[in-house]
């Protein structure tokens, strides 16, 4: 089975439209990632949240990309774009 990870990001007032745009202008790059089947995303304007649903071969597969992610400076980027860290939830696929 594959492994579902939903990501919460908390973009500061500010900074939602800016944030909103990085992840059009780049999860094309996450969709073709090696193991990742699918990532969507949605914004929550009353709560100010950015969620991610995505789907992976593995738990193992997600994280080898979001070290990825942090060495090219992009998680590093959305951290100072948040109010706080985003939160990572692993789920494993049931149907």
């Amino acid at each position: 089975m594959s492994t579902v990870v939903t990501v919460k990001f908390f973009p500061q007032p500010d900074k939602a439209n800016e944030m909103n745009d990085w992840f059009r202008n780049n999860l094309s790059d996450t969709q073709s990632y090696e193991g990742c089947k699918l990532i969507k995303g949605g914004f929550n304007k009353e709560a100010n949240e950015v969620i991610l649903y995505e789907v992976w071969d593995n738990k193992d597969a997600h994280q080898t990309y979001v070290n990825w992610r942090v060495e090219i400076g992009d998680i590093p980027k959305l951290v100072e774009m948040s109010t706080k860290e985003p939160e990572i939830i692993y789920h494993e696929e049931v149907y």
